[in-house]
């Protein structure tokens, strides 16, 4: 008798036990009566009827990710690999769909990204591809997102990490970059190059322009010495105009040839040194000036 009750109290025990569930923080449990669909267990403490309920599949709602390396080609004739990530959770209000439409939910996932990325790359050229990264995640998102609902998962992103091209494209594509670079350097070389002749240019003028100011300034103040020497000398001596000029322009002689004789690139020089030459000089100059004046 003691054995009979000690058997019937494992087995209310068993009973209770079995029917308690605790479900953890994103989880859920399906339940099935008899085989068929019944219930969803959410997170906490549930309750299932021993011996005709039981827990079929324990589905995880965390958000997930897939990684794809699909080979597709452009439409300019080029195979290229994307490396990719589909990341998407199960809704916690579609988990029986989620796990009862697909037999094998990840192959079907796979299958049905590759061929849509497919599409769109068949479309696009290799250089399309490389600059449209974003267009094409926005592109996949909308075209699968309703089949994924159908299936019971939201996609969360999907991101291109990369795109491989041929070593032949990439050569040519680096090669046209290499070479695009060394034209605007040269460009702006060019450019620079301009810009220095053009200030070199522009002072070289204005040195020209302030140095004829400079021999327009030494020459008037010549003039003005010399008109000063000859007042001073007329008024001291009361000689002619003419004598005085003669004496002026022997001292200016004079001093020449004392220039030229101390000039450090002065080899050899032949002049005719005699005073007497003067005179023959000056009547060359008036000669010149008449000459000029009639």
């Amino acid at each position: 008798m003691e054995i009979v009750v000690l058997v019937i109290a494992v087995f209310i025990l068993f009973c209770i036990f079995s029917c308690i569930k605790i479900v953890q923080q994103q989880e859920a449990l399906i339940v099935e009566t008899f085989g068929k669909f019944s219930k969803i267990l959410i997170p906490g403490l549930n309750f299932l009827v021993p011996f005709i309920q039981k827990v079929r599949a324990r589905v995880l709602l965390f958000g997930q990710n897939l990684d794809f390396s699909i080979v597709a080609i452009t439409s300019d004739k080029v195979t290229v690999t994307l490396d990719t990530t589909l990341v998407f959770h199960i809704r916690p209000d579609r988990v029986g769909e989620s796990f009862y439409s697909l037999a094998d939910p990840i192959g079907v996932m796979k299958t049905t990204v590759e061929n849509s990325i497919r599409s769109y790359v068949a479309n696009q050229t290799h250089e399309e591809i490389l600059q449209k990264r974003d267009e094409m995640t926005q592109y996949l998102i909308e075209h699968l997102r309703e089949k994924f609902e159908s299936w019971g998962r939201e996609i969360d992103a999907f991101q291109v990490k990369d795109v491989v091209l041929p070593a032949e494209i990439t050569t040519a594509m680096s090669k046209v970059i290499a070479s695009k670079r060394l034209q605007e350097a040269a460009n702006y070389e060019a450019e620079a190059n301009k810009i220095i002749k053009v200030k070199a240019a522009e002072a070289d003028r204005e040195s020209r322009k302030l140095s004829g100011l400079g021999v327009a300034e030494e020459r008037e103040a010549i003039i003005n010495g010399l008109k000063a020497s000859i007042a001073n000398m007329q008024e001291a001596t009361g000689g002619k105009t003419e004598s005085v000029m003669n004496i002026v322009m022997m001292t200016q002689y004079m001093d020449m040839l004392k220039s030229v004789g101390t000039t450090i690139n002065s080899k050899v020089i032949f002049m005719n040194s005699n005073p007497g030459s003067m005179d023959d000089m000056v009547k060359q100059i008036y000669g010149m000036i008449d000459s000029k004046s009639a």
